[in-house]
């Protein structure tokens, strides 16, 4: 049976794998098998989520999320003009809502999870306040300065059942999977 839609937490994790993969997808050349067998059909069985963070790594995250199937940014979040544009632009959306306020993204109910690419010291704030308004969110690496903000944010995590994914491209790139693999039948 044909896979048709798949979880919040498939969509964070294929998302850290396809930052990854398409950092290294120039230089390296696997063919690693398709991650899903067909698109989404429904409006119902899309991931809509929304970026924090549109600058170096936001604009590879947004570019990576809106290739994969059933997904669909919904609205974007940078403090600079110039990042709302690129947004529009990446996501060919002219009229993508954009703001300044990341809790706008918060507040919106048609938002189903977040991506943040934001400066490090903003990460554990972000975070914290994304699983408190009951969505899941992918976040850059570092997870957090210290170890009281990491337990603060795994805290906040198991405290709402929330799934937080912090990113480390080159753990959870397709390539590594396959490099695993390659390495585990020698």
């Amino acid at each position: 049976m044909k896979k048709t839609s798949f979880s919040r937490r498939e969509f964070l994790g294929v998302g850290a794998a396809a930052a990854g993969a398409s950092l290294a997808a120039n230089s390296i050349l696997l063919s690693p098998e398709p991650l899903f067998a067909s698109p989404l059909s429904a409006a119902s069985d899309r991931v809509r989520f929304g970026i924090i963070g549109i600058g170096m790594q936001g604009n590879w995250l947004l570019s990576s999320a809106i290739d994969l199937p059933g997904v669909e940014c919904a609205r974007a979040c940078d403090l600079y003009d110039g990042r709302h544009t690129l947004a529009r632009e990446i996501t060919s959306k002219p009229d993508l809502p954009v703001t300044r306020r990341y809790q706008d993204l918060l507040a919106d109910k048609n938002i189903d999870c977040i991506i943040a690419a934001v400066p490090d010291h903003w990460h554990k704030q972000i975070v914290v306040d994304t699983v408190s308004a009951g969505k899941d969110i992918y976040c850059e690496k570092p997870m957090s300065h210290t170890a009281a903000e990491g337990a603060e944010m795994a805290d906040a995590a198991k405290r709402t059942g929330r799934i937080v994914q912090i990113g480390s491209q080159r753990v959870s790139s397709l390539i590594c999977k396959k490099a695993r693999e390659m390495v585990a039948k020698a």
